[in-house]
């Protein structure tokens, strides 16, 4: 048992998980030290078992049983690492990986945090409710007092922390336990985000298309993109060989911008119609994902493509993070497959689906000193073994088998989602209980632009409604079954985009004059112009044409765009001054028109 003090209400030992090193020329155990840290780790959920890739091989060199929620990240510090879900933290020492123990630490916020591995850190940044956790012994929560964007920490471990709604710019010290001021400040209002150029911190400003260094406690000169973007517009949080990168979700295009004042011309990529998640970037090379097709892309700075690699699982939200050694790791989201990004641009795949099949080798003792050669030694010469006694073979005795304990459920099936106005309702199929009873579902979501969230309900249950969502925006869910044992893996839903349901309209006017029969001459005959809006897209609706002077037409049957609209003139009328309408499917009626002489 790890016997630490932490201003948290309890920590409570968790089983251990059975420690294995794998046998990769020199496996050892990985040793703490305070220089940067490298490779990355990984938590499958559905195996429930953390791996440590090494980023220079993609080897798998430790690996090791430790419990959390599905879709938890692992961030690191020098000698421990964190499984981090959405309502838990396990801790696990990364020498003695067997090891390991729950900080009962409330969750800041209902959202994702974004993890970031840096000197004085790992820290967990809760965005949507402006706290930032620094992990570590002792852990602190600091408050920043709002909303924030994603920060930046410069190379002395000083976190930089925009707040958009009042502009300030704020730093937080590598050891600090609070916010150590806001120097600087940005327009408040002005939608931006911070990047690090040369070294230095700097904000884009969206919108004005600018880019400024910060300068002590002030914003330096505007130095101008040199292309409109959006004011949705994310850029990498470093530079690109002095370029930043800057992802334009509503132009579907990636910009490198010169930080160079004055700025040299901007390279912009105009990237295939997807769903995309980043930039990050190595320091020589940018990635993206593209979620719509699983595809990672990595691009230098010249915008030329490097590399691409596809993400087998194509269901749920992937998560890119940037690590320590430059490098940047794309999971998937049950952590089965990682993809990891040399600074180079090269992409190398990594399968974490399951454990290695190599020999496993115990962790070394720490080293003392002593020689440790557990060799045998020969026998003496000339000396003869004794021979084994042999024992007479006792009959067996039929044992009853013990009974197979229970374990946490597995995952539910059919998970689906249907979107609606500001909600989607989600269901799902029953979970294997798995030997002891479902007693409640957990149903989490992950938008496009970061924001996450989660509800828990009955296990009776195999339905939900979310509502508060954001309509045009694309989302996620995920279910996963608990019962007494804990929490199981999730299953993910297909994605989905909340939107507010236009209003079926109906509008009559006059349309082209124009001649019908003796009884309807122009000037005074023409056609009625309908037009339809907010109808379902390509279905045919029937349309009847009323007045209220004596008029008889039955109408005639038209189709809908692929949008739901359709505009279109028929049924001559002649007799000015009389009321016409119409009449949608026997139900929704138009206005009422007054003809006029045309």
């Amino acid at each position: 048992m790890l016997k630490r003090s932490r201003p948290f209400a309890l920590i409570a030992v968790l089983v251990a998980g059975a420690l294995v090193m794998v046998l990769t020329g020199a496996a050892k155990p990985l040793p703490g030290a305070p220089f940067a840290l490298t490779g990355h780790w990984v938590f499958n959920s559905v195996l429930q078992t953390v791996f440590h890739i090494d980023g220079g091989t993609g080897n798998i060199d430790a690996y090791a049983e430790v419990h959390g929620e599905p879709g938890s990240q692992v961030v690191q510090g020098d000698t421990h690492g964190y499984v981090v879900g959405p309502t838990g933290i396990t801790e696990f020492d990364k020498a003695k990986l067997s090891e390991q123990q729950a900080i009962a630490m409330p969750a800041p916020a209902n959202e994702w945090p974004v993890g970031i591995e840096v000197v004085g850190g790992p820290y967990l940044v809760y965005r949507n409710a402006g706290k930032v956790v620094r992990l570590g012994d002792p852990p602190a929560i600091v408050p920043v007092g709002g909303a924030i964007g994603t920060p930046v920490v410069t190379m002395d471990g000083t976190m930089w922390l925009h707040r958009p709604d009042t502009g300030q710019i704020c730093t937080l010290g590598k050891d600090a336990d609070r916010v150590s001021g806001c120097p600087v400040g940005a327009p408040p209002g002005h939608p931006g985000a911070l990047t690090i150029v040369d070294g230095k911190p700097a904000f884009v400003d969206t919108f004005t298309t600018t880019l400024h260094i910060i300068d002590g406690d002030k914003l330096g000169p505007a130095v101008p993109l040199g292309v409109p973007i959006s004011p949705n517009a994310r850029p990498a949080t470093h530079d690109l060989a002095g370029r930043v990168a800057i992802l334009d979700p509503q132009r579907q295009s990636l910009l490198l911008a010169d930080t160079r004042d004055p700025p040299g011309k901007p390279v912009t990529i105009a990237l295939p119609s997807g769903d995309y998640d980043g930039p990050m970037s190595t320091g020589d090379v940018v990635v993206l994902v593209d979620r719509q097709s699983g595809t990672v892309l990595t691009y230098g700075p010249d915008g030329v493509r490097k590399d691409s690699k596809p993400i087998k699982q194509k269901t749920g939200q992937p998560r890119l993070s940037r690590g320590e050694d430059s490098r940047v790791y794309v999971e998937d989201a049950d952590g089965t497959q990682v993809v990891v990004v040399a600074k180079d641009g090269n992409v190398r795949e990594v399968s974490t689906a399951e454990l290695p099949t190599t020999p496993q080798l115990p962790v070394p003792a720490p080293n003392t000193g002593v020689p440790t050669d557990t060799r045998a030694a020969a026998p003496p010469a000339q000396q003869q073994q004794p021979r084994p006694r042999q024992e007479q073979t006792k009959p067996r005795t039929a044992t009853t088998p013990p009974a197979v304990p229970a374990g946490r459920p597995g995952a539910p099936t059919s998970v689906a989602a249907q979107a609606g106005n500001s909600s989607a309702t989600i269901t799902w199929g029953a979970a294997p209980d798995n030997r002891a009873a479902v007693t409640s579902y957990l149903v989490s979501w992950q938008a496009s632009t970061g924001q996450t969230g989660s509800t828990t309900v009955g296990g009776g249950q195999r339905r939900t409604t979310v509502t508060g969502l954001a309509n045009d925006v694309r989302y996620v869910f995920t279910v996963a079954a608990t019962n007494r044992v804990g929490t199981g893996p999730g299953a993910s839903s297909n994605p989905v985009n909340p939107v507010q349901p236009q209003t079926r309209t109906v509008t009559v006017s006059r349309g082209t004059t124009e001649r019908y029969n003796e009884t309807c001459e122009v000037p005074e005959c023409g056609k009625m112009r309908v037009v339809m809006r907010g109808f379902e897209p390509r279905k045919r609706y029937k349309v009847i044409p009323y007045a209220s002077s004596v008029y008889s037409n039955p109408g005639r049957t038209v189709t809908t765009d692929r949008n739901g609209n359709l505009t279109f003139e028929a049924f001559h009328f002649g007799k000015v001054g009389a009321t016409v309408w119409v009449v949608v499917e026997g139900q929704l009626q138009s206005n009422r028109y007054t003809w006029v002489s045309g």
